[in-house]
């Protein structure tokens, strides 16, 4: 369906283009012009017909936006919903590995041979990945959004910190908005980090100051002036992966729904640093984003 009204946009736009062409050429031809200035009724209907086909190409470009805004949403659920996937993943295959190594244990125990059980956990310590447990954030989305991001960052050699000062179980912003907030910022953040030199870090803290919740997402890496001037316009991206020129512009539409700000700027210590901030408590907000 979203396919089928993309090409009736395309097609009623290059209708009118070649409407518009075919009034021009008449409009342009010598013998035509004495007619027109004498026919005020044709004028009056070249007037209406220029302007009902300008409205439809403005409600054709405003609709041809609003599906591209859809798509790269549906993009950015379904890129959340990999990453919950994958980590669900994780945790079974650890679980496994868990297990298996236990039993392996056991049997080297129960078999007293504790110089092969010695090279076994040596063996263990150092091919083993350590995960650090599972990062609470305090709220299940989020959680989870966190946890997949953070094993995304790790196969990217990106040391991934997180700080939670304060939970976010009394928060009552809808967990598809948060999602789509914070899962924009941390990708940006892993994808800048992975293109820094030297050792790659990025760090999520939680906090909570005057009734206000405080995110800070920071990386390596500094972000160039002209990018940085037009961060939140529609369409604008310095990268090419396709939907992701309307990621934080949609991220500061979210904000703007939940009276929340953002701000990002390059810090001394050659980072990024991106600060939100969103109310404890916000109403019932019910209006799309757009």
């Amino acid at each position: 369906m979203k396919n089928k009204n993309k090409y009736i946009i395309i097609f009623t736009m290059l209708f009118q283009a070649i409407i518009i062409s075919i009034l021009n050429g008449i409009i342009w031809n010598s013998n035509t012009l004495n007619i027109i200035e004498e026919n005020i009724f044709f004028n009056y209907i070249l007037t209406v017909i220029i302007v009902i086909t300008t409205t439809l190409i403005f409600i054709s470009l405003k609709k041809f936006s609003y599906y591209e805004k859809k798509e790269a949403e549906f993009k950015l659920i379904k890129a959340n919903m990999k990453n919950t996937e994958e980590l669900i993943n994780l945790l079974h295959s650890q679980r496994l590995e868990y297990l298996t190594h236990i039993q392996s244990i056991g049997a080297l125990v129960y078999l007293e041979e504790y110089e092969e059980l010695s090279k076994y956990l040596k063996g263990i310590s150092k091919n083993y990945r350590f995960n650090g447990g599972i990062i609470s954030a305090g709220h299940p989305a989020l959680t989870a959004l966190i946890n997949a991001k953070r094993e995304i960052a790790r196969e990217k050699n990106i040391f991934f910190y997180t700080r939670i000062k304060q939970k976010l179980n009394c928060m009552n912003i809808p967990s598809w908005d948060l999602c789509i907030l914070f899962s924009n910022l941390i990708e940006n953040a892993i994808e800048a980090a992975s293109m820094t030199e030297g050792k790659k870090w990025m760090k999520v803290v939680i906090d909570y100051y005057n009734n206000n919740f405080v995110f800070e997402i920071e990386n390596t890496g500094q972000m160039e002036n002209n990018i940085m001037k037009n961060l939140f316009k529609q369409g604008n991206t310095s990268k090419a992966s396709s939907g992701r020129g309307y990621g934080l512009y949609i991220s500061k539409k979210i904000l703007d729904k939940y009276d929340g700000s953002i701000d990002i700027k390059n810090t001394d210590i050659g980072t990024v640093l991106c600060t939100v901030t969103l109310p404890r408590e916000v109403g019932n907000y019910n209006e799309e984003v757009s």
